[in-house]
C-alpha cells in the first residue's frame, strides 16, 4: 500500500512539474496578449493536475460527498459565478469542496484564499500562482489591495467560477475554539459550539468587489459521518479508507445580503450561527434536518450526487504512462551501477517519501499555525 502511495506521489509531482512548465510558457506568451484565451487553456492544465487529488477521494478511497439541497439549486450548480461559504472544521474540507466542484464541472474553475507561505511550495503553490489564486499574509493592511485586484479579475472570467471561502480564516482546534468563545462573549456575539467566529473584513471586501457581478452565495455546511466512514483526514484517504461527507447547501441571492457593512457583518455571524446549529443537529442525530424553514429552498431537500467520472482514471493512466517508466528505469540503472549510485537512488526515494509526508502535513492542524483570537483579529478580522 505504502509503495503504491509513493508511486502516486511521484506521478503527481513529475506530471505537476510538466504542467507548471507548460503554464509558464502560457503565462509568458499567451496571457499578455489574451488573458481570456490564457484562462481557457490553463483550465485544462489545472484540471489535469487537481483531478489527480480528486482521484484519491473518488476512486482510491471511494470517499463520497452527497449534497443536500432542493432540485432547483442542484440544477443551478456549475452554471453561474458564486461565492461558496464553507465551514473549516476538518482536515479534508478543501478536498470535499473540490469533490463538489468536480460534480458541478467546476474543478479547475474553483478559487480560494490561500496563505502566502504556500506560494512557493513546489507544484501545488506554483500551480496556484498560475491559476491566479489570491495569496494572503493574514495582515489586513498588506492583504487589502491584492484582494481587491484579484477579486476584480474573478468577475472577468469567461466561464463560471466558484470562490471557496472559509470565513473562519483557520481550521477548528480546541485552543482556537476557546479563543473564539472568549472573543464572542467580549463582542456580544453568541458563542459557537462547533465552529469559530467568522472574520468579517475579508468577507465584506469580497462582497463589495463582487456585488452586481455574481448572482449568488452558496452557503455550504459540511459534516462527516464518522460512524460509517473513516476519520476525515488525507492520511485516511491515502490508506484507502472511505470518508463520508454530507453538505447542506443553500443558494442565497447576493442582493439579499445587506449593503451596509455593519449589517452585512451581522448577516455573516448569523449565517455561521445557523451552520453551527445544523452541525450540532448532525452530531446528535447523525443527519441534517429533513426540512428547514427557509425561503431559499424551493421544494423538498434531498440528497444529490453525480456518479464519479472516468476522467480521473484516464488522466492518471495517461500521466503515469509518460512519467513512471523513465523514473523506474533511472532508479533501476542507479541500483545496478555502484554504491554511490545506489545511495543516490535511495536518496531520491526517501526524498519522495519526505515530500509526501510534508504534503500530508500541509493539511494537518498545526499548533504553531495561524493564530486565532483578539491579536489576529485586530490585524485581519
Amino acid at each position: 500500500m505504502y509503495l503504491l502511495i509513493v508511486i502516486l506521489f511521484i506521478n503527481f509531482f513529475i506530471s505537476g512539474l510538466l504542467v507548471n512548465f507548460f503554464q509558464l510558457i502560457l503565462w509568458v506568451t499567451v496571457k499578455p496578449a489574451s488573458p481570456t484565451l490564457y484562462r481557457k487553456i490553463n483550465y485544462y492544465c489545472l484540471y489535469s493536475l487537481w483531478i489527480q487529488l480528486v482521484f484519491i477521494s473518488d476512486w482510491w478511497s471511494s470517499s463520497t460527498c452527497s449534497i443536500l439541497t432542493d432540485d432547483k439549486t442542484w440544477e443551478m450548480m456549475g452554471k453561474e459565478h458564486a461565492i461558496v461559504l464553507m465551514n473549516h472544521s476538518e482536515e479534508v474540507d478543501w478536498l470535499m469542496g473540490w469533490v463538489v466542484c468536480e460534480q458541478s464541472r467546476l474543478l479547475a474553475s474553483s478559487k480560494v484564499f490561500m496563505k502566502k507561505a504556500m506560494k512557493w511550495v513546489p507544484v501545488v503553490g506554483w500551480t496556484w500562482q498560475f491559476a491566479e489564486i489570491i495569496f494572503l499574509q493574514r495582515n489586513w493592511e498588506q492583504d487589502r489591495l491584492p484582494m481587491e485586484q484579484q477579486l476584480t479579475n474573478l468577475a472577468d472570467y469567461p466561464d463560471p467560477v466558484w470562490l471557496l471561502m472559509f470565513a473562519e480564516g483557520t481550521r477548528f482546534t480546541p485552543s482556537k475554539h476557546e479563543a473564539s468563545v472568549a472573543f464572542a462573549k467580549k463582542s456580544g456575539l453568541p458563542p459557537l459550539q462547533h465552529l469559530l467566529v467568522p472574520r468579517t473584513k475579508g468577507f465584506l471586501l469580497t462582497l463589495q468587489q463582487l456585488r452586481g457581478k455574481i448572482p449568488a452565495i452558496y452557503c455550504a455546511t459540511l459534516a462527516f459521518n464518522m460512524k460509517e466512514g473513516a476519520k476525515p483526514t488525507l492520511k485516511s484517504m491515502l490508506l484507502g479508507r472511505r470518508v463520508i461527507g454530507e453538505m447542506l447547501l443553500e443558494r442565497i441571492p447576493i442582493d439579499e445580503v445587506p449593503e451596509d457593512p455593519a449589517k452585512a457583518a451581522l448577516w455573516l455571524h448569523e449565517n455561521y450561527h445557523h451552520k453551527d446549529q445544523m452541525i450540532d443537529v448532525y452530531k446528535k442525530e447523525g443527519a441534517f434536518p429533513a426540512s428547514l424553514p427557509s425561503k431559499h429552498f424551493e421544494g423538498p431537500i434531498r440528497a444529490h450526487y453525480r456518479p464519479r467520472r472516468i476522467w480521473s482514471i484516464l488522466i492518471m493512466m495517461f500521466s503515469s504512462y509518460f512519467t513512471l517508466p523513465p523514473v523506474f528505469y533511472a532508479l533501476y540503472t542507479l541500483l545496478c551501477s555502484g554504491i554511490i549510485n545506489v545511495l543516490l537512488a535511495l536518496f531520491f526515494v526517501f526524498g519522495v517519501m519526505f515530500g509526501l509526508y510534508k504534503l500530508v502535513g500541509l493539511t494537518r492542524v498545526s499548533s504553531t499555525g495561524s493564530t486565532y483570537g483578539e491579536t489576529s483579529r485586530n490585524k485581519s478580522s
